[in-house]
């Protein structure tokens, strides 16, 4: 996984898309709860919210830009060895979601716990480091 911050805005690259119910029953928490509620803020920030940077790609910008790293590197400024990485995970059926409305709750300490230990339990690797 990785999560960056670009601009004020946030960019996650995770190993696949999860629906909702996969980080529900990962939580244990109970239905209608606050904790619930927490749960389903999280993953709307994560995939409901941000645009999907790879179906962007393929629908716009696979033309003009014949490698998704490069299309990284110059739409989104990201660095070419992490582009790179990103476009890996790609291969593999990897999610890039690029969103504005929820950076401020990846600096939130309990956001940030509940996100780590939901993708633990999903399998996701842990946050990669950028250049």
């Amino acid at each position: 996984m990785m999560i960056l911050e670009l601009d004020y805005k946030i960019f996650v690259v995770f190993d696949k898309r999860y629906d909702l119910a996969a980080f529900r029953k990962v939580s244990k928490v109970v239905p209608g709860s606050y904790a619930d509620e927490l749960v389903e803020r999280i993953y709307d920030c994560l995939f409901r919210y941000p645009r999907d940077v790879y179906d962007e790609y393929m629908k716009y910008y696979a033309i003009e830009y014949a490698d998704f790293a490069m299309f990284l590197f110059w739409k989104y400024g990201i660095g070419k060895v992490t582009a790179v990485k990103i476009r890996d995970k790609t291969k593999n059926g990897g999610y890039i979601g690029y969103g504005r409305d929820s950076i401020g709750m990846f600096k939130d300490e309990t956001f940030t716990a509940i996100l780590n230990q939901i993708l633990s339990k999903l399998g996701e690797s842990p946050n990669e480091n950028t250049d």
